[in-house]
Order: structure tokens, then sequence, then C-alpha cells
């Protein structure tokens, strides 16, 4: 029976100030390299005050916030740049108008990314004898997870296409670095 991978592409957002707990987990600041984000350097800027408020705010662990947000490219340097000292200042209580992801995203290489995951998915998936056509199968993974929420694409997305480049057709489960790959918007 041939088996056809499947990959499950759904990120929710990490919750925004889940509770402001007054912890800081500023000993994992050191365990993110920031300057491997998409974008440029502003935007690398913006991640890390974004993630090092919602961990300080949320209790979500920086590591976790990193490996997604570093995966936003942002639609503008002047923007990231001033969210990023906006987020520095900011407290628990607020976060500054206009600094959040769905607001910095340069949505159009996600959904590009996207699309063209879905489609080596589909690739593969025929290459391997489905009896689904591309164009069929792309509209599937579409309807079960619209690239047009996508507004970012974790460090792990090169990997991920390689890997399913590379995947046999027995192969049941998605590679590692295929699990939530989009950045959605919430």
């Amino acid at each position: 029976m041939l088996r056809i991978i499947t990959f499950a592409m759904t990120a929710s957002l990490l919750p925004l100030f889940a509770a402001c707990s007054g912890g800081n987990n500023s000993t994992n600041i050191s365990s993110v390299d920031w300057a491997k984000g998409r974008g440029d350097a502003a935007c690398h800027e913006w991640q890390q005050a974004y993630c090092e408020l919602v961990s300080k705010c949320g209790g979500v662990a920086l590591a976790d916030c990193g490996q997604q947000y570093q995966g936003i490219a942002c639609n503008s340097d002047t923007t990231a740049a001033n969210c990023a000292t906006s987020l520095t200042a900011a407290s628990c209580s607020a976060m500054p108008a206009g600094c959040g992801p769905t607001d910095l995203a340069d949505t159009a290489p996600a959904m590009a990314g996207c699309n063209q995951l879905y489609t080596a998915i589909c690739t593969h998936n025929s290459n391997c004898g489905s009896a689904t056509a591309t164009d069929s199968c792309v509209s599937q993974l579409q309807t079960q997870n619209n690239c047009s929420g996508a507004i970012g694409l974790e460090l792990s997305f090169e990997t991920c296409l390689a890997k399913v480049a590379a995947a046999s057709c027995t192969m049941s489960t998605q590679p590692a670095e295929c699990i939530n790959v989009l950045v959605n918007a919430p």
C-alpha cells in the first residue's frame, strides 16, 4: 500500500500577554541567535524585542517565540526599528499599537513559500503514485490551511523543502523540519 506524506501546517501564534507573570526569561536570551532571523537588522531587533516582551509578560519561552517570529520578514525597516524601541520600553499591560506580528509581516514571501511547499508535497505524492492530481492536492491543502493566512516561514523552511524532495515514497510521517513550518496570522 502506498503511503502518502501528509503535513500538518498550522502554527498557532503564541498567545500575547496571557498573564503578566513578572518572571523574566533573560537566561534564555543567549539561546537565540537573533541575527539569523528573516529580514534585515531592524527586523531582527523587532523580533527580539517582541519575543522578549512576550516571554516576560506571557510566560512563553523565549526560544519558542524566537522559533516562530524569526520567520517573519518585516514590511518596513523604519516601523520595525520604531517598534523595537517601543516594545523594549513597554510594560505588560499593553502592546504598543502597530507593533504586532500581523502589523509588521511582509506576507508576500510567506504566501509564496506556502504555495511552494504545497506544490512540493503534492508533486512528491504524485511522483509516488498518488491518484490525486497535483493541482487537486494543492487545492485540498489550501482548504485545510489557506496560504493567504501565512505571515512567516520558520527558519527550517528551506530544509523542510529539501526533505520533502528527498523523501521516500514509503515515508509515513512528515520531516521534523516541516512541523509548523508556516507561521499563520491569528
